[in-house]
């Protein structure tokens, strides 16, 4: 009896420590998954923190490095100043052929009229009347050249020059010379030379130092010519 009591204890012992060792074993087991998942989880979170360390080492050294010295660009109004070339001529004042002008027209130092100008004429430069021109004023310039009709008083510091076409209806001054190829309806009058062209025709009287004329020009009026003044001698010379 002692022997199958025995036999007995023992039997049902043995299932005991079989499901004890069973048990063991695989709480080894999970402990050993736990640790490959611990292992595995930290691993990856050590290379993610690795990445983006070395990311952010990167990105500081990049910000840190320093840029490539540039050349200042240049403002375009700035090229084209330089490339532009200052023109030093004054502008031409141009009244074209059909254009009427009432009131007084001032110029710089070139002006050409085609058109018709009610009013006095005032140039500081040179005065171009063409054939078209038409003014009712007087005319004050440097020198002018007319081929068309004046109506008021010429007055130039240089030199006028009449053209064939050119026709003044009052009297005429100038400082140098006076050239006539057209018709004059007024006095001639410079302290310099009066040259008459074989087309040319004055109703008035002439005043020059000298004339000059050609054969077939016409002059219905006095001409006085005086011999350039001279300087008075001081006493002892």
């Amino acid at each position: 009896m002692l022997g199958c009591d025995t036999m007995a204890e023992e039997s049902k012992n043995r299932p005991a420590v079989d499901t004890v060792e069973i048990n063991f074993e695989s709480m080894q087991r999970d402990d050993k998954v736990k640790k490959a998942a611990k292992k595995g989880l930290l691993g990856r979170f050590s290379s993610r923190f690795d990445d983006a360390l070395q990311n952010s080492r990167g990105a500081d050294a990049f910000q840190k490095r320093p840029l490539p010295e540039t050349t200042p660009m240049k403002a375009p109004s700035e090229d084209i100043a330089i490339r532009r070339p200052r023109s030093t001529n004054p502008m031409k004042m141009i009244i074209p052929e059909g254009v009427i002008i009432e009131g007084s027209v001032t110029g710089g130092a070139e002006t050409e009229i085609a058109g018709r100008i009610e009013g006095d004429i005032t140039v500081d430069g040179r005065l171009l009347l063409n054939a078209t021109a038409l003014v009712s004023g007087n005319v004050r310039a440097k020198s002018c050249r007319v081929e068309g009709l004046v109506e008021g008083r010429m007055e130039c510091a240089e030199e006028v020059e009449l053209g064939k076409t050119g026709r003044l209806n009052a009297d005429v001054m100038a400082g140098k010379r006076v050239s006539v190829a057209g018709q004059v309806y007024g006095n001639v009058t410079t302290p310099g030379l009066v040259q008459l062209a074989s087309t040319s025709k004055i109703a008035g009287d002439v005043r020059a130092r000298s004339v000059m004329m050609e054969e077939g020009a016409m002059l219905n009026g006095k001409c006085s010519m005086r011999p350039p003044a001279q300087r008075p001698k001081k006493p002892g010379r």
